[in-house]
């Protein structure tokens, strides 16, 4: 089976032509093809040898995961993907708009083994890791309808980035190549559990991406229920590698707390946030529940989530209360679940 040629950094394309035999320089000729001309097959790399095409032809191929479906909100122009890879397994990205951000948000496997209560992706489970090229394909295939527009990269579609994390840093490191996509890696936010080992990694990189974490509640046993996940990262472990990352990295942490109906959104909770969370550099977004597959949970009403933002910000938290946007067709956080979509 022949390996697609957007799996591989530069420095392993580099390696790939030097054992072929090839000149190092015809890797960045490679890069630029694949990149910045987006050819659809290898022969298409005019400049390259004849005998290296046909090298590079018996072991590497160019393909994107393909758009079986495209589903438009018809409240604010979000857009949702579904997109079939090459095994038939299907996952889903979403464009956002908002005046002159355009933002991706893309997947990083097939299903979610994190299994959160409130989650439409941890109800299909875990299937498989996402490849690096099943990863950067998403952007590419984004930049190509939007014509090179994205603004903003955000890895909160199905599956836990961090669980995946050797494929995702590679896809960040290819898409902010600056010999490739250049694409800044300040515009890249990670969304996370909370898997502890991984942001602990992170902080001592020189990556420049930005760290979200889904803390949804600081009450271990409420956060237990609605993600299993906090028996083995619990609260207070979160807070000391939330302290870490910002010591070590000197980045501000951002905190999504989804809001429950008579589940996490009273004063106490407020209260419990501004208590515990003190010593950290970080900013939270309050997520109203959108309604997927479980209809145990509802949003609060827009006067109670007001008011659960005063007492954050008077606390001096900097609160913000996420726009939904696609909640109409299912592209809302929580909702992916690369359901329905198939060819007829």
């Amino acid at each position: 089976m022949r390996q697609n040629l957007y799996n591989f950094t530069l420095q392993e394309i580099t390696e790939i032509v030097q054992k072929i035999g090839a000149e190092k320089f015809r890797a960045k000729q490679i890069f630029d093809w694949l990149y910045k001309s987006k050819v659809k097959n290898i022969k298409e790399m005019k400049n390259l040898p004849l005998q290296l095409l046909e090298q590079l032809e018996a072991k590497y191929e160019i393909a994107l995961p393909e758009i079986i479906k495209e589903t438009k909100s018809k409240l604010d122009g979000t857009t949702k993907y579904l997109l079939k890879l090459k095994d038939g397994a299907k996952i889903e990205c979403v464009l956002l708009y908002d005046k002159e951000r355009i933002t991706l948000c893309a997947s990083t496997q097939v299903g979610c083994g994190c299994g959160c209560a409130f989650c439409s992706t941890g109800s299909i489970g875990f299937k498989r890791n996402l490849e690096p090229c099943e990863i950067t394909g998403q952007f590419i295939l984004m930049q190509n309808i939007t014509q090179n527009k994205i603004t903003n990269i955000v890895l909160m579609g199905m599956g836990e980035p961090f669980l995946n994390w050797e494929n995702v840093n590679k896809a960040i490191i290819i898409i902010s190549d600056k010999n490739g996509p250049n694409f800044s890696q300040t515009r890249i936010t990670v969304s996370t559990v909370g898997i502890i080992p991984v942001i602990k990694q992170i902080a001592d990189s020189d990556l420049k991406i930005n760290l979200a974490i889904s803390l949804i509640c600081v009450d271990d046993e409420k956060r237990t229920k609605l993600m299993p996940v906090n028996k083995k990262y619990p609260v207070n472990e979160i807070i000391k590698i939330a302290k870490y990352y910002n010591k070590k990295s000197g980045k501000e942490i951002t905190f999504e707390y989804i809001l429950f109906k008579d589940i996490n959104d009273s004063i106490k909770d407020a209260e419990e946030i501004i208590k515990k969370l003190k010593e950290i550099n970080f900013k939270i977004n309050l997520i109203p529940y959108n309604n997927s597959l479980n209809k145990d949970f509802s949003k609060p009403e827009y006067e109670k989530i007001l008011k659960f933002q005063k007492i954050l910000i008077d606390g001096g938290i900097k609160t913000y209360i996420r726009k939904e946007k696609g909640s109409d067709i299912k592209a809302a956080c929580g909702q992916l679940a690369a359901e329905s979509g198939e060819e007829k």
